[in-house]
């Protein structure tokens, strides 16, 4: 072998170790996110449905305006905006506090779903975006420390998650408390 010959190669082995080295460094930067999960992820919101009990509201959205679904399909009404205005945000995942069935074993451990408030569900929201994806969420029971509520989203897998409590308090809120406009007079 020549010397020339030997040189290229170690230079060129040189690049290749920096190169897997600065993407090893990447990947460990990457999995730092210290962002947390999101329960599920939908875009562009066009409907959304929260039924607890025998109450049930249906907001649509119309040609970019949201509206409060009458029951008679008639009296349709707009949205205060003022308190709409970041629902469908909202709506498009919350974030992860806790995943209850990340193992097979954990999954075997938390046992029936009516001890969580999920068998009958106490409160289902759906919401439907403007491609078709829909997303049925059930929301359980408060957690003992009081800042959670125990969620599953209808799919496949139907795990059981908590989300932070103020999260669901403001989504409730909206069938309490409808966003009707707020009229002048």
């Amino acid at each position: 072998m020549s010397a020339r010959f030997t040189i290229v190669l170690v230079v060129l082995l040189i690049l290749i170790g920096g190169l897997v080295a600065v993407t090893q460094i990447l990947r460990v930067e990457d999995s730092t996110d210290t962002r947390p999960p999101r329960l599920y992820r939908i875009q562009d919101v066009t409907n959304v449905v929260i039924t607890q009990g025998e109450e049930k509201i249906t907001f649509d959205k119309r040609e970019g305006t949201w509206y409060i679904v009458g029951e008679g399909g008639d009296d349709d009404q707009e949205v205060d905006i003022g308190r709409w205005g970041g629902i469908p945000s909202l709506l498009s995942g919350p974030a992860v506090v806790e995943d209850l069935m990340e193992t097979e074993e954990e999954r075997a451990l938390l046992g029936d779903r009516s001890s969580y408030g999920l068998d009958p569900v106490r409160t289902a929201i759906t919401t439907t975006s403007e491609n078709g994806q829909i997303v049925v969420i059930n929301i359980g029971d408060l957690t003992p420390s009081q800042d959670g509520y125990y969620i599953s989203v209808e799919d496949p897998r139907d795990n059981l998650y908590i989300v932070h409590n103020s999260w669901v308090d403001v989504l409730e809120r909206l069938l309490a408390e409808p966003p009707y406009p707020v009229e002048d007079g």
